[in-house]
């Protein structure tokens, strides 16, 4: 199977006059001299699905601005008569080197663990493939698969490859969540952490049966769904978890200034506008108390949940902390058009008649039923109201956040960017 070079375009929205152009059109032509050295890629019966992961990497500083550090390339597809049943190719750039490097997985530069494990289990293997399925692959940082009890564990599991300096720590963090819920009734039950594996940087927990939330929303469900949400993640909220680490309301505002300006780096003509909300949240910034911080899941989105049979499990703590519930609620809000398909479809017009600005904005109304769903739930829980004025600082925060995040993850599109831009307005005000 080869790479076709001509759907390759990585980070289409930098324009010719953009300080980046350069790096990007010749990070292009090095990935089409890849693809041709590696045969060009057709669509063969025996691929059942591929993915793009790409991202863009930096930071801000007031006396420099924002300022490349990396960015990264990577097709991925799935193969069943392949050893491992997985392929991915990635280029990386690094403006510390100044060189663009190319990998060919399971090689690559900080995941250094799994071309000694994968081999190892090739080499073991009696059929034609590893019964391994690889689940997600998110280059430079981690890799998760679904390991068979068949491959000598007493029972199925997850394998989770991670840097070697975030390796102990996640795995602590998971220890730490299952241990507050043994004994306890929940709404919701979590992964059991099963062993780490120092030597490959990769740790194992159990496997939790259900469907990817994200994958299950539709129309005719979603508001029930993301009702109970809201009263499962309150229940989350409430876990006794002492053990892991406190969030930092300076980092998280530092966060959205990075955010800001790197918006501002793709889409300067919003200077007045951006500048203009950052002062007005610079000077709103909730009082912080500690006391009212609770544990939480650090990534909670529909994706880490999985629904099956009635009941709920929750996935993924690797960034679980104490920190302010109310930042926890806003970017899960936020997420629902990012994460759920069937509300992205919604947003940029995919399952719907009409395209552009005016079909995503009325859309984006549809997307805000989920979020009062959500909220009912929650409050419903919790058996209070929400400070409706916190509540608002921290959802404005979070649609920056994730603004931000289009452009990091070649991800974007002009009509959603421009309806949430108008959603932002009107909270704003």
């Amino acid at each position: 199977m080869v790479i076709g070079t001509e759907r390759i375009k990585t980070f289409s929205f930098i324009e010719p006059e953009h300080p980046f152009y350069r790096q990007i059109r010749r990070f292009e032509e090095i990935w089409a001299e890849r693809a041709l050295l590696l045969g060009g890629i057709n669509e063969e019966p025996a691929v059942e699905k591929t993915m793009i992961h790409s991202e863009i990497k930096g930071s801000f500083a007031p006396s420099r601005g924002w300022e490349l550090s990396r960015f990264y390339h990577s097709f991925q597809y799935w193969d069943k008569s392949a050893p491992i049943g997985f392929h991915a190719v990635t280029l990386y750039y690094s403006v510390k080197t100044g060189e663009i490097e190319f990998f060919e997985f399971p090689k690559e530069p900080y995941l250094e663990g799994m071309v000694s494990y994968f081999e190892a289990k090739s080499a073991r293997r009696k059929g034609p493939s590893l019964p391994i399925e690889i689940l997600r692959y998110v280059p430079l940082r981690r890799l998760t698969f679904r390991l068979p009890a068949s491959e000598g564990a007493v029972m199925p599991a997850v394998g989770k490859f991670k840097r070697r300096s975030r390796l102990k720590e996640a795995y602590d963090r998971l220890t730490a969540v299952a241990a507050s819920l043994k004994g306890v009734p929940s709404s919701f039950s979590v992964a059991a952490p099963v062993g780490i594996d120092e030597a490959h940087a990769l740790f194992y927990q159990e496997e939790k049966q259900g469907e990817d939330l994200s994958a299950l929303l539709n129309k005719n469900n979603y508001r029930p769904l993301i009702h109970a949400v809201g009263g499962l993640h309150h229940d989350l909220h409430r876990l006794d978890v002492s053990t892991v680490p406190e969030w930092d309301l300076s980092v998280f505002l530092q966060t959205i200034e990075s955010s800001i300006q790197l918006i501002l780096f793709f889409q300067p003509e919003r200077q007045v506008f951006l500048k203009n909300l950052r002062e007005r949240l610079l000077k709103s910034v909730p009082s912080e108390n500690r006391d009212d911080y609770t544990f939480c899941h650090g990534d909670f989105v529909c994706s880490q949940l999985l629904r099956g049979d009635g009941s709920w499990s929750v996935i993924d703590f690797d960034l679980a902390m104490r920190g302010d519930p109310y930042r926890e609620i806003a970017m899960f809000i936020a997420s629902l058009k990012y994460d759920v398909p069937f509300f992205h479809n919604a947003m940029t017009g995919s399952d719907s008649p009409g395209t552009g600005a005016a079909t995503s904005q009325a859309n984006l109304l549809f997307c805000e039923e989920a979020g009062d769903a959500y909220l009912n739930g929650y409050e419903e829980r919790a058996k209070k109201r929400l400070d409706q004025k916190k509540l608002r600082w921290y959802r404005i925060c979070s649609e920056i956040y994730y603004l931000a995040l289009m452009f990091k993850k070649d991800r974007f599109d002009h009509p959603l960017f421009e309806s949430v831009i108008g959603q932002i307005q009107e909270r704003s005000e």
